[in-house]
């Protein structure tokens, strides 16, 4: 009788509750980079290589747009490929803004980062170019790292 009233009356809330809050927390754009951030010298583009005696996984952009428009909302996504299928520990993935000095972002995406990659609905960025570098680490410690490069055209 208590696992009948569990699965008919408690779960279904439960999900219901967990559907709302997800979709509107998905719904408010997340400030990925200040226009203070974006003013601060920029970081050349580093080799983003890293020598292991086993590879470490892949960093796969999704639909990404590589350009946007300053003040319009965008999808970040990535996808993390395992090596020798060894997943990624989300706890060990960091973002960083390729300034001078870098900006470790991780803590904006966080929320949007599991063991299949980083997917954040909606960012803004201002505009400009601005260089993302994401870093993950596998369940066995090796290292993956990928740079995107994002385009902001200025709002007409």
């Amino acid at each position: 009788m208590i696992e009948t009233v569990l699965v008919r009356h408690v779960l279904p809330a439960v999900f219901a509750a967990a559907i709302m809050l997800s979709s509107a927390h998905a719904a408010d754009p997340i400030q990925l980079i200040t226009r203070q951030e974006a003013a601060l010298p920029a970081a050349g583009i580093a080799a983003t290589g890293t020598r292991n005696l086993t590879r470490g996984p892949g960093i796969d952009t999704l639909p990404t747009p590589d350009k946007g428009v300053d003040g319009k909302p965008f999808r970040l996504a990535v996808r993390f490929v395992p090596s020798n299928g060894v997943p990624v520990d989300p706890s060990t993935v960091r973002v960083f803004y390729r300034r001078q000095p870098p900006l470790d972002i991780t803590e904006r995406v966080k929320t949007f980062i599991t063991p299949a990659g980083i997917d954040a609905p909606a960012v803004v960025v201002p505009p400009g170019t601005h260089v993302i570098e994401i870093e993950a680490t596998d369940k066995e410690g090796r290292i993956g790292r990928r740079q995107l490069q994002l385009t902001v055209a200025p709002s007409q």
